[in-house]
């Protein structure tokens, strides 16, 4: 029997100098522009008015004391976009604290250093009075783009979504973001004043490119007295807490079938991967856990926390991660062979949640300690605990961003692989479905870009019980499990579709008055063990269920491949889901953007991600890439990776018509750059963007070059950005096309058509879009070295067609000619 194992190619790549041919400025609208005297004298008079009562109001506040420059906040035109770097100097120190958006505009809160202010001065009187060398005003795109200045108080330090400012007596914790010149100091500083203040700050802060976040809690008013404080201060939010989503259910005794399946169980060794929970606990005293759950890979956020799980989530959690749904597995008589491991790291307290809600940090030292202690051993983190996100809803919040850089290996060079779940809807399930999903926003951190972010579907028909008599099933098979949260209500910002896949979460039913109940058989049956309760079986549901069972099936592809990164094994999974009928009946192909925000790519196969087949191929490239350089000291694109793929061209030729898919999936981990600045700009939350692009038919490589990168383009052409010859057509159908493909850190697309067409196909270039790495080369990022992961698949229903077997034959091709040419 053959071992139909992914091929992992090497040595595919050519790197190729880069130019985006659409990179450069832009167009700003046309008329109705101000008239610039009146337009730029109004904005002298609003900087001065602006700049003399900043000054009034800071200097002889407690906040302003030691304020060596001066906030004001610019509010964007209603019909012109304001250029963030046009706010800044690097030179003057001129910095942008946050973005807040009010309405339909941006206001950015600009710090300008004391005597400074005259750089905007003069380059309002110049846009008066001068012209630049084409004829336009100078500096027009800064102009045109602010409607008005206004001095700055506390209130626009307020970045939270919800723009109501809090009550001033009111208490609660806050995300507090200090501006971070890299030493340390300012946090040190402020945990001093805040000391003498009598403000209870948490024990962990958050460190980011410019920022330090550290949990405080405070009110307004205490805020309003705080020395020096706009000396530090970037921004202000309120953190988020969990409101603690944990099943009550009802187990059933079944320890006799429990002891017969660990019989039949083989389990893996010390050394396998694993998955790591972070959540309640595990208890490790269950039959079904004890052998994959070592005490010493059971640990605690707190020291004085016992590792014990005294509310059931966890345990729940890590049944599943192990086995998956265990009821088949009971009943049968099959031999069983696990192929990961469990740890825990406990992040929630017994009784109610974490004071401080430091989830970012809790999350990110938890990670940690599992890697202290077996540091040598690969493993998938799995955080099926969520929190509200009413307020932010797909916004970068100091949680989701935490786990983007931690994911990304920011502070260590080290990537990780995390699993959240989407979040639940907690009142009213199923009451108003499958409406109240599409407008209730996925939780956060679910909205992180690094982490796969897990839904749920279901399958569970209509069970035979007696009980749910007169009852009827809320959700259709392969459609969405009534308590999913979505990212419809996201809208079309340009924010990563999420969830990324859906697993099984179990249904709902419901009579018809409405009465909504679950049962039994409409769960996934795991393992429980609490205090309270001698039974070791229980049922869990929903997105939680959801995202332990594809925690644990990335563990087995980390088994199965050992040297797949975390980019790799997370693109394995999105790259091997699907769409059930029922997902496409709903939203048709007009719509599949909308089925993007509800069920991500659909409903990941374990078979299709581990192995391939006679007529399926899958070729899986892992390589480093350096998007940007410098030239001189300007930021360019640096290079594009043209791959050639081991296609079988003759016998692709040969069989002309017959229809064939090929499918492509680019996985890479972003670094964050969180601060309510960065998401006001595109390309300013992610370090750097990638995407890909496959040879069109009768493109020669040549065309497919001058097509994707202007850099041997003749001058007048790149002055025109026009490229000299026209490109080729492409006549494949590509199922979500680049702009549907290209949101967040992973995009996967594929096509149906010829083999003909496909023998055409073997070139698949990967080259960089912009990010913050690029943008701001202040913070000397601009030549950094990033990773990708890049997974191919072409398939045929044909039976008679062996396409394993004939790029097999190519890949072996090629390498004895590679062979031959080096000696």
């Amino acid at each position: 029997m053959p071992d139909f194992r992914h091929f992992i190619l090497t040595g595919t790549a050519s790197k190729e100098p880069y130019t985006s041919p659409g990179g450069g400025g832009g167009t700003f609208k046309s008329p109705p522009r101000p008239e610039r005297r009146t337009h730029g004298e109004k904005l002298l008079r609003r900087l001065a008015a602006a700049e003399k009562s900043a000054n009034r109001r800071l200097r002889n506040s407690p906040i302003g004391q030691g304020l060596q420059f001066i906030p004001l906040d610019f509010e964007e035109s209603s019909a012109f976009h304001i250029e963030l770097e046009r706010l800044e100097s690097d030179t003057r120190g001129i910095r942008v604290l946050n973005a807040r958006s009010r309405g339909s505009r941006v206001r950015y809160l600009v710090a300008v250093p004391d005597g400074q202010v005259e750089y905007f001065a003069k380059r309002f009187r110049d846009y008066i009075s001068a012209d630049t060398r084409t004829g336009k005003p100078k500096n027009e795109p800064l102009a045109i783009g602010i409607q008005d200045i206004r001095p700055s108080d506390l209130a626009e330090y307020w970045t939270d979504a919800d723009e109501t400012l809090p009550l001033r007596e009111e208490q609660f914790w806050w995300e507090v973001w200090l501006i971070d010149d890299g030493s340390g100091a300012v946090g040190r500083t402020f945990r001093d004043i805040a000391a003498g203040q009598s403000i209870r700050l948490s024990d962990q802060f958050v460190r980011f490119p410019e920022r330090t976040v550290i949990l405080a809690f405070a009110s307004f008013g205490e805020w309003e007295q705080f020395p020096g404080l706009l000396r530090f201060l970037a921004e202000f939010r309120r953190a988020n807490v969990i409101t603690g989503e944990l099943l009550r259910l009802t187990p059933v005794d079944q320890s006799e079938f429990i002891a017969d399946l660990v019989r039949r169980t083989s389990f893996a060794n010390t050394n396998a991967p694993a998955v790591c929970i972070l959540d309640t606990g595990v208890n490790r005293g269950h039959p079904l856990l004890a052998p994959a759950l070592l005490e010493v890979d059971t640990q605690t956020w707190r020291p004085e926390w016992t590792p014990a799980d005294l509310r059931g989530h966890g345990t729940e959690v890590a049944g599943l991660a192990l086995y998956g749904d265990i009821g088949g597995k009971l009943a049968d008589q099959l031999p069983y062979a696990l192929s990961h491991r469990l740890e825990s790291v406990k992040v929630l307290p017994n009784v109610g949640d974490n004071d401080p809600p430091d989830y970012g940090p809790i999350t990110a030292g938890s990670m940690a300690m599992a890697e202290r202690q077996a540091p040598e051993r690969n493993r998938t983190f799995c955080m099926a605990i969520t929190a509200p996100s009413d307020r932010d809803a797909w916004r970068p919040s100091l949680w989701s961003a935490t786990i983007d850089k931690v994911c990304a290996g920011m502070d260590d060079d080290n990537r990780r692989l995390l699993i959240v779940s989407a979040g639940n809807i907690r009142d009213a399930v199923g009451v108003n479905y499958p409406d109240e999903n599409l407008v209730t926003s996925i939780e956060d951190p679910g909205q992180s870009w690094n982490a796969l972010t897990v839904g749920a579907y279901t399958d569970k028909v209509w069970p035979d019980e007696e009980a749910l008599e007169g009852y009827e099933l809320i959700a259709p098979r392969g459609g969405l499990s009534p308590a999913s949260r979505t990212s419809l209500s996201w809208g079309e910002n340009e924010w990563p579709f999420k969830p990324d896949v859906v697993c099984e979460g179990g249904n709902y039913a419901k009579d018809r008055h409405g009465l909504v109940t679950t049962s039994d058989n409409l769960q996934l049956l795991t393992t429980q063990l609490v205090p309270t309760s001698d039974a070791l079986l229980g049922t869990s549901k929903d997105t939680s269920a959801a995202a332990a069972q594809i925690a644990g099936m990335a563990a087995t592809l980390q088994a199965e491949y050992r040297s797949f990164w975390p980019e790799t094994i997370r693109a394995l999974i999105v790259h091997s889901a699907t769409w059930t009928p029922r997902m496409r009946q709903e939203f048709a192909h007009a719509h599949r953007h909308d089925r993007l925000r509800v069920y991500g790519w659909g409903v990941p196969d374990m078979e299709l991600a581990r192995r391939c087949a006679k007529g399926i191929a899958t070729m899986v490239i892992q390589e480093e890439i350096q998007p940007y350089r410098l030239d001189g000291t300007e930021p360019k694109s640096n290079e594009l990776h043209l791959h050639s793929l081991p296609l079988p061209r003759d016998i692709l030729l040969d069989l002309g018509s017959t229809p064939v898919k090929m499918r492509i999936t680019l996985s890479y981990l972003i670094e964050p750059n969180p601060s309510r600045r960065g998401w006001a700009a595109r390309y300013r939350y992610a370090s750097h963007g990638l995407r890909f692009d496959v040879r069109r038919p009768d493109e020669t490589r040549a065309r497919m070059l001058n097509r994707l990168s202007s850099e041997e383009w003749p001058a007048e052409n790149r002055r025109s950005r026009k490229p000299p010859q026209a490109a080729a057509n492409d006549v494949r159908e590509w199922e979500l096309r680049s702009r549907l493909q290209t949101r967040g850190s992973i995009h996967s697309d594929y096509w149906t058509g010829s083999a003909a067409v496909l023998a055409t196909s073997d070139l698949v270039a990967v080259y960089p879009v912009t990010g913050w790495w690029r943008e701001q080369p202040r913070l000397g990022f601009v030549e950094k070295k990033t990773r990708y992961s890049m997974i191919v698949t072409i398939s045929t229903d044909s039976s008679d067609i062996e396409l394993y077997q004939a790029i097999e034959d190519e890949i072996v091709i090629r390498s004895r000619v590679e062979t031959t040419i080096s000696t």
